[in-house]
């Protein structure tokens, strides 16, 4: 899958013949020497905070984040989701943006986390984000049983007889209509190995700092939104994803180009409207149309002027 959105969110003023950039690069270099967190020192920095009181284990990790178990002062289990700096996952998002480094952009994947946490809440289950620091997410601890230090499993993890698997497949389903639909959200890394089954038998899905909405009242790609026509490809992926699990496992399928056509059937009229007179061979993605680009443009212009005092020149 393509990961264009999230290399792009939060970028777009300074790209990589932007005024100035190699000079910023190499004086933010001067002072900051990447150097990868260790656990303990995550740890460390999870006590000082005084949010803390105990640090139990780590329970878990991925390709770009570990996943620390904690009690803070209530006593309560919480999670301290940490993000790496030396990941694939890292380097994608760094392609393009070379004005950041990579501490800097494990703390915008953290920020990305969390706020698309605390958005995604009003609409599907996720664990309930409680604070953030630099590259840490610290959010809510989902049990396997209540009381338990151990976490929800995995949908991959559990066994499942076929009438349940059913059941799960269309819950899947319905979590990702939902995000798009009520929250205007792509998940962007949708599978059995981000959804998780609570003490009451129900999906929850996470790892959502790739997540990105749409533009739901213009047409372009923006610094922090993607297009309608992209977000669809997106989705389109993100069922595929899941179907593929259910089918290989449980030789269970939907019919993806139905749920798909019914996704779009709820957009409101004018996304439908575009969906259907603008087609990709017309505005191919990785070009802009002369309005977008005249934007874009003045935009540049006006950060150089605000920023120098001087008109940006043209290249010739």
């Amino acid at each position: 899958m393509s990961s264009d959105h999230n290399q792009t969110i939060g970028f777009e003023r300074y790209k990589k013949n932007a005024f100035g950039r190699e000079e910023y690069k190499q004086k933010r270099q001067s002072k900051h020497q990447l150097k990868e967190i260790r656990i303990d020192e995550a740890k460390k920095e999870l006590l000082d905070t005084g949010e803390i009181k105990k640090i139990l284990s780590v329970i878990g990790g991925g390709k770009e984040a570990t996943v620390i178990l904690a009690l803070n002062e209530k006593d309560e289990f919480v999670c301290a989701k940490v993000f790496r700096f030396f990941t694939s996952t890292i380097k994608k998002r760094l392609h393009g943006t070379q004005h950041i480094l990579a501490n800097d952009m494990a703390a915008l994947a953290a920020r990305q986390e969390y706020w698309n946490l605390m958005q995604m809440r009003e609409h599907v289950l996720v664990p309930k984000p409680i604070s953030l620091m630099d590259n840490i997410v610290v959010m809510e601890f989902i049990p396997a049983s209540s009381g338990s230090e151990d976490p929800a499993p995995l949908l991959r993890d559990v066994p499942l007889p076929k009438e349940k698997a059913t059941e799960y497949l269309y819950d899947s389903i319905d979590i990702l209509a939902d995000l798009f639909l009520k929250g205007n959200f792509i998940h962007g890394d949708y599978s059995e190995h981000n959804l998780m089954i609570n003490q009451n038998e129900e999906l929850i899905t996470m790892d959502v700092s790739q997540s990105v909405q749409f533009n739901i009242k213009t047409f372009i790609n923006t610094p922090v939104r993607i297009r309608i026509d992209r977000a669809i490809e997106y989705l389109q992926t993100d069922i595929s994803n899941i179907n593929r699990y259910f089918k290989r496992i449980y030789r269970l399928e939907i019919d993806q180009e139905e749920v798909l056509d019914s996704i779009k059937g709820e957009l409101p009229q004018n996304l439908k409207n575009f969906l259907n007179e603008r087609t990709m061979e017309i505005y191919p993605s990785e070009l802009y149309c002369e309005d977008v680009y005249i934007g874009k443009e003045g935009h540049r212009d006006n950060i150089y002027h605000n920023r120098t005092g001087f008109r940006r020149q043209k290249p010739k």
